[in-house]
């Protein structure tokens, strides 16, 4: 059944899905091929398909455990769907428990993630679900933190957000540096938003 019921997940079938599942279709079993995703896994991917949101739901209510990253160890669902910008997905999500702190097989974090993307919605949420217990962790291919991250992209949105959680402006990531000190040259282009963000990450507020 477990074939039928990834079928039903990529041609979007949310009644063929409701009516496996109830006919008790394991929502946890892998994907035979690859890629070896889980059910939730997949139907996160579809999302950017144009698959219904509502596969993710079925697959909850019938026990698809939210953490798990399957065989291959890659990612969680919700790191998947904070990859794709799918912030109704994020939510459903951590509605059902997901860990936020949750890292991918490259050590990315849902928040770095977010930090990256420029997502300041999704990132303020995974915030108030819990990702605070990390917000200075460092890590994926960068090595910098979640501030140290937004500061190299001269994002002064994120930094406010970031540091309103309380995210450590002294803190190092794996290159020693603080999140000043991954602030880009300082040019006749970005001199404003360099200043706000360097009076920001200095403890000032801005104007």
């Amino acid at each position: 059944m477990s074939k039928e019921l990834f079928e039903a997940i990529e041609k979007h079938d949310v009644d063929g899905l409701a009516r496996l599942l109830s006919q008790g279709a394991d929502p946890n079993a892998p994907k035979a091929e690859w890629p070896q995703w889980l059910p939730l896994q997949a139907a996160v991917d579809e999302l950017e398909e144009g698959g219904p949101v509502e596969a993710l739901i079925l697959l909850l209510r019938h026990g698809a455990r939210v953490d798990d990253m399957g065989p291959d160890r890659t990612a969680t669902p919700l790191l998947m769907a904070v990859f794709r910008r799918q912030l109704e997905a994020v939510r459903l999500l951590l509605a059902a428990g997901a860990d936020p702190n949750y890292r991918g097989s490259e050590g990315d974090s849902p928040l770095r993630v977010c930090v990256e993307l420029g997502e300041h919605a999704m990132a303020a949420l995974l915030l108030c679900c819990g990702a605070t217990r990390t917000i200075d962790e460092f890590g994926g291919l960068s090595g910098m933190s979640a501030l140290g991250r937004a500061a190299s992209r001269l994002d002064v949105p994120m930094i406010e957000l970031l540091l309103r959680a309380g995210a450590d402006p002294e803190a190092s990531d794996l290159d020693r540096q603080r999140a000043r000190e991954r602030l880009p040259p300082r040019d006749s282009e970005n001199q404003d938003t360099w200043d706000a963000a360097a009076a920001l990450l200095a403890g000032r507020s801005r104007g």
